[in-house]
């Protein structure tokens, strides 16, 4: 009926009519929602191609629905060789430029190195330890088609990851080659973070001289130095994440990021050209859909909301790609062929995925707590007071400043007293004169003061010869006064942040 309304637009004009008050409050984010997402989809990314790529499609295993998927995703975008998941490398990378910079400013080089070392190398030592296990009870883990000698000395290297700075290689975990990268990036920025404190833009640009030397001079210094060249030569995927942190923290021009862009952008697609020993052509595209979707990210971080799922996946992301393949592997060996593909599959994701929360729980999370209390910055204990003083009482006029412990304050001018006796209004009523005081007052207007009694030492002496001020007519309320610094900042919104030519100039009395 036309007077009458449906239901669901009543319902509408009632929650338009609540009050701002009553609506629930969106959650406050505390953490870099994009991120969040780019790290967990990468780390399933990489999940996914190391069962695809290494396994199925290496041992010609039967599974039309994963040649399926990669007809649509690694076929077209020329990743057939390792995967769709190629992108997560550089998008990890791009996410250690942009979060561990700050990091390293705020925390300075004592403090993040002490922090990096337990975050990264206490899962890496389980990793190598469950790795060492499993291949003494004759499981073999997966290969890179280097040495996998056993032996404490191989331990230790693999450990340490420098054994992808010594030749001959013995890789027991092969998806740790990243990590190494990881490292050496660390170790360039605790270097240049005394010229990053005062300069960015000239920490930066020695960043990417170092790069362009160490790839100059690869065959230079032996295969050991070729083996460190290789590592380097992606690092300027890190010099744009900073680059564009740099850039988005105002601490360089957008100019300045720009030419910094290009010419780490140019220095890893050098690395490709000189071949530094990279598997096949599709590391530039891989950057390319990495910095595209870490922009696309970043632009969009407003609108995102934080979500369990993605904080979950993102805190775990590390173990899960230093176990995945570890696992799966293993597993698969043990499974197959006597268990079909698919069975298999939905046996090993669960067990995969229950290491991967053993080792968060008990390796990762606890390495995280104990490196944030061991480079915690300790405060300065305040001074304790004197047992025997006691506390002054607070009064309404206190002579002196209060001592404080913990830092020093200035206190605010104190305004000397008024000499002079208050002037009060011709309507005020005061009290009548004593005949004493009418009789001593001269005629014509000026009088003495009087003698003022030895009884009353707080009083202050008045003049000998004072005229009595005119009468003064009350003033206007304080409120009443215009005061031209004030307007238009009595009440702020949003946009009044943006900039408006209107308010840039004083209105001038006509």
């Amino acid at each position: 009926m036309p007077g009458r309304k449906t239901g669901v637009v009543a319902l509408a004009e009632q929650s338009s009519a609540v009050p701002a008050e009553q609506l629930p409050a969106e959650p406050k984010k505390t953490r870099i929602v994009f991120i969040d997402i780019g790290r967990g989809l990468g780390a399933l990314l990489v999940f996914y191609s190391h069962i695809a790529h290494p396994w199925v499609l290496a041992k010609h295993d039967d599974a039309p629905y994963i040649s399926f998927i990669e007809a649509l995703t690694s076929d077209p975008m020329h990743m057939a060789k390792q995967g769709i998941g190629q992108i997560a490398v550089p998008f990890f990378f791009l996410v250690s430029g942009f979060v561990v910079t700050p990091i390293a400013l705020k925390q300075g080089t004592g403090r993040f190195a002490l922090n990096r070392l337990i975050r990264v190398y206490a899962p890496m030592l389980f990793v190598v330890l469950l790795t060492a296990l499993l291949m003494a009870v004759s499981l073999h883990p997966p290969s890179t088609g280097q040495s996998q000698d056993l032996n404490p000395l191989t331990i230790l290297t693999n450990t340490s990851l420098v054994n992808y700075l010594i030749f001959p290689q013995v890789v027991l975990i092969p998806v740790a080659w990243s990590m190494i990268i990881e490292v050496i990036f660390y170790v360039l920025l605790m270097v240049v973070l005394p010229v990053l404190r005062r300069s960015v833009w000239l920490a930066i640009a020695v960043e990417l001289t170092f790069i362009f030397v160490v790839l100059m001079s690869r065959s230079q210094f032996g295969p050991s130095w070729s083996l460190f060249a290789v590592n380097v030569s992606y690092l300027p995927v890190m010099i744009i994440g900073q680059t564009i942190w740099a850039t988005t923290s105002k601490r360089i021009p957008l100019w300045t990021g720009a030419l910094f862009g290009g010419c780490a952008w140019s220095l890893y697609v050098l690395a490709d050209i000189i071949d530094v020993g990279r598997v096949d052509t599709s590391y530039n595209l891989a950057m390319a859909f990495a910095v595209i979707c870490f922009l696309m990210g970043m632009f969009a971080e407003d609108k995102l909301k934080q979500r369990k799922i993605w904080t979950a996946l993102s805190e775990r992301s590390y173990s899960i790609y230093l176990l995945h393949m570890l696992v799966t592997f293993v597993l698969l060996q043990l499974l197959r062929p006597a268990v079909p593909l698919p069975i298999a599959l939905l046996i090993v994701i669960p067990v995969v995925f229950g290491v991967v929360e053993i080792s968060y729980r008990f390796v990762e999370r606890p390495s995280h707590a104990l490196a944030r209390r061991l480079s915690h910055k300790p405060k300065t204990p305040p001074n304790p007071e004197p047992a025997h003083e006691p506390k002054p009482e607070p009064g309404p006029e206190p002579r002196q400043a209060p001592v404080e412990d913990t830092e020093v304050t200035t206190e605010l001018p104190r305004i000397a007293e008024n000499p002079r006796r208050p002037q009060h209004a011709p309507n005020d009523r005061r009290p009548p004169m004593h005949r004493s005081d009418q009789r001593s007052r001269p005629a014509g207007g000026a009088h003495r003061a009087r003698p003022v009694p030895d009884q009353a030492p707080d009083r202050v002496a008045e003049s000998p010869r004072r005229r009595p001020a005119p009468p003064r007519w009350p003033s206007a309320p304080p409120e009443l006064h215009h005061q031209p610094d004030q307007e238009n900042h009595g009440q702020r919104g949003d946009e009044d942040d943006l900039p408006s030519h209107r308010d840039s100039f004083r209105r001038t009395p006509r």
